[in-house]
């Protein structure tokens, strides 16, 4: 059944797969199958609350789910409504966090933003529950215009967090802090209690849909700097986007640098080493913010140092189009080092092609390594990298509007008998998948796909989380397996 808003998951019993091969087997069928509400952006987040692996998600009907990752269950508790205005639950696009924010000996949180631009007439924030779905407390952000129709005045909705809280230590006195950012132009840092860390929010001057992305590169050892992106419309000359590395130091963020590219920056920076000299880098594209004709930023994906901001030699890479999700990063085959994997609209396609999207790898020095069309113009999708075929060689997973498709690290191929036409699933996905070892005998256990598809509500009514059984184990520990890396959303690979 489809789940209403007022209605719990149902399970559906396993049905056929599309008969793929690959490396001589056939990708095997769901194990099983949620039915819940529309789900747009959400990605799946696999964590473990209580010994008990969990696959976490938000859907637009506003209810945040929580189910066991083994059977597809609901948890105890859930799923339970996000009301930023309380009996009136907000559609959520946002990627829940599980997050030990009290310390490791205390159970943890989770942490959802909510708000979508799909829904309309929503009060917008942050909601944080206990593990048994109890209320830990509400956030409020600002209402400064009208989100749904871009209208310059406030229009009585706060405005919504479309980002992935993420959390760490970001002030170095020990104690966890809560970092998104929010459609009302404010880089917001939470204490464990929701109470503002001293010297937030930073005011961007504008609208901010990435999600940040935290790293040690200066201060206390301990110390984490924020790297995230934001629009830009006139703010120090700027026009397009800005992409920041923010500092806590003396009580208060201090901007250490800012780059202004010419075009909003959506996407999600994603923080990894990738060149020779072991130092990191930021790695992000460009959106889709200014009207055609577009500016010099413009498909684009850009690549900085972390600790300076300069500009990596080899960098900027060019695109097909818009990117609005987040970099992987990862080694893929023949290479010494982590490479990126990114996926954009194919805009600058020959018409004839124009519906599609493009996958691309790059070596840390900006060489194109492969690139690959996938059937569907919009894509949202982040990919993830993970050994499908269990050679101990990485391949990417990604989804577009016409479904998932898994394609070989080495050379972009598809995989397990897709092609351009033929995905894994039959239903648009734009969100990220992810790919997790679960504990224990018997169906739903072992190294798994979880795959969440349908949606926007507009387009499809009913979202779908699908369990798959990898048809081979990992021989390798996957560098990026699902969205932002890991479940405490740290956007940094290992």
């Amino acid at each position: 059944m489809v789940a209403l808003a007022s209605m719990p998951l149902a399970i559906l019993a396993p049905h056929a797969a599309l008969a793929q091969s690959g490396g001589g087997v056939n990708f095997p069928e769901p194990t099983w199958t949620d039915t819940v509400g529309p789900v747009a952006i959400s990605s799946p987040t696999v964590a473990t609350i209580n010994g008990t692996q969990v696959v976490m998600f938000g859907s637009e009907n506003g209810y945040l789910y929580v189910v066991n990752a083994t059977t597809g269950e609901p948890m105890p508790g859930w799923p339970q409504p996000v009301d930023i205005a309380p009996g009136v639950p907000t559609a959520i696009e946002s990627t829940p966090t599980l997050a030990f924010v009290n310390g490791p000996s205390r159970p943890p949180i989770i942490l959802v933003g909510a708000g979508s631009t799909y829904v309309a007439h929503q009060q917008g924030g942050l909601v944080a529950f206990s593990t048994t779905g109890r209320l830990v407390f509400r956030f409020n952000t600002l209402d400064v215009f009208n989100e749904w129709n871009g209208g310059a005045t406030p229009d009585g909705y706060r405005e919504g967090v479309i980002a992935t809280p993420v959390v760490g230590d970001i002030t170095g006195d020990g104690e966890m802090d809560i970092v998104f950012g929010s459609w009302d132009h404010r880089l917001y840092a939470l204490k464990p209690n929701g109470r503002l860390v001293r010297g937030f929010p930073l005011d961007t001057q504008d609208t901010i849909w990435s999600s940040a992305a935290l790293f040690h590169v200066r201060g206390a050892p301990r110390r984490l700097d924020i790297f995230v992106g934001g629009d830009a419309s006139g703010v120090a000359h700027c026009y397009g986007g800005f992409l920041y590395d923010v500092t806590y130091e003396r009580h208060r963020p201090h901007i250490v640098w800012k780059r202004c590219e010419n075009q909003t920056i959506w996407s999600s920076p994603a923080v990894g080493v990738i060149t020779a000299d072991g130092r990191p880098s930021v790695v992000v594209g460009t959106g889709f913010g200014e009207t055609p004709p577009y500016r010099s930023g413009s498909y684009r994906l850009f690549a900085y140092s972390a600790k300076r901001g300069r500009r990596l030699a080899g960098w900027p890479v060019t695109t097909t189009g818009p990117t609005f999700g987040s970099p992987a990063i990862g080694t893929l085959p023949g290479s010494a080092l982590p490479d990126v994997v990114d996926v954009s609209w194919c805009t600058k396609c020959a018409p004839s092609k124009s519906g599609v999207s493009v996958v691309n790898a790059f070596s840390g020095t900006g060489a194109l390594l492969w690139t690959q069309q996938l059937e569907g113009a919009n894509d949202f999708s982040s990919p993830i990298i993970a050994d499908l075929l269990g050679n101990a060689n990485n391949d990417v997973l990604v989804g577009s509007s016409n479904g998932l498709y898994p394609l070989d690290g080495a050379t972009g191929q598809y995989l397990f008998g897709t092609s351009l036409s033929q995905s894994l699933t039959s239903c648009s996905m734009q969100d990220a998948p992810a790919v997790a070892d679960i504990a224990g005998t018997g169906p739903g256990t072992g190294w798994r796909l979880f795959v969440i598809c349908g949606g926007p509500k507009q387009i499809t009514p009913t979202g779908r989380l699908i369990s798959y059984p990898l048809p081979y184990a990992p021989a390798i520990t996957p560098p990026w397996p699902m969205w932002r890396g890991n479940p405490d959303h740290t956007g940094v690979a290992p």
